[in-house]
């Protein structure tokens, strides 16, 4: 799968996620918003290897994977999917 669709597809059911209900405290909602946001804007440009992302926020990708794996799994999941799809853009 392109690196492209695997991220939109990726933020997709992440939205989808959120959207069910998913008992998530109101810090990690937000901060799982904001990942949206930012990763939102990349899947939709034509040319995402010209978007800058610090290191630090994909770095902050893993860690948030690493925080949701026992909790909720899924979620988990997802984020390490649009960590690597970032990866593959050379993001």
């Amino acid at each position: 799968m392109a690196p492209q669709k695997q991220l939109r597809e990726s933020i997709e059911h992440l939205r989808e996620e959120l959207a069910s209900g998913a008992p998530l405290g109101r810090e990690d909602r937000a901060l799982l918003e904001s990942v949206l946001d930012r990763v939102s804007d990349v899947a939709e440009a034509e040319a995402p290897e010209h978007h800058s992302f610090a290191e630090e926020f994909f770095e902050d990708l893993r860690e948030m994977g690493d925080r949701f794996e026992e909790s909720h799994p899924r979620v988990a999941l997802v984020v390490g999917r649009i960590a690597d799809a970032l990866s593959q853009l050379g993001i």
